[in-house]
């Protein structure tokens, strides 16, 4: 009788994990993890550039383009003739920076969250003409722009 007890209730125990299992694997994830790939609400005041007209500008050289990567995704590739000013340091950079052009940031964030910031930083410090370079790096180069590698 008692062994007969001991399996009644390993079955139920093995039933009940089995039970939690299922349940667990078939539930939905939190909605937390759901919301990641939301784009961030660009702000009111932050004025873009299309690719054409920012190349127009690069090729006249009548604007500083400034690549707010890190200096190691810069020397992989950038938009020739561009500044590397990693976005941490936009802000100090911003009285050595050529006077009398436009400035056109750009990163290779998916919604050019750091281009965005950086030109929030330079609008903020009195740089007017300053925009974010709509699509940055990735849409330069399938548009088949130019581009450098190294420091040059």
């Amino acid at each position: 009788m008692q062994r007969n007890l001991v399996f009644v209730v390993a079955a139920i125990a093995v039933v009940a994990l089995v039970a939690f299992a299922v349940v667990r694997t078939n539930s939905k994830p939190p909605a937390a993890a759901a919301e990641v790939s939301a784009p961030a609400p660009v702000p009111a005041d932050v004025p873009f550039i299309e690719q054409a007209a920012a190349k127009q500008l690069a090729d006249a050289n009548n604007a500083t383009i400034l690549d707010v990567r890190d200096a190691e995704a810069y020397l992989a590739s950038h938009i020739p003739g561009a500044l590397q000013i990693p976005l941490s340091r936009v802000e100090g950079e911003v009285p050595f920076l050529p006077k009398g052009k436009s400035v056109v940031a750009y990163c290779t964030c998916p919604h050019d969250e750091a281009a965005i910031e950086a030109v929030q930083i330079l609008r903020h410090a009195g740089v007017q003409d300053a925009k974010v370079l709509r699509g940055g790096l990735q849409e330069w180069t399938r548009l088949g722009y130019p581009t450098s590698s190294g420091t040059k």
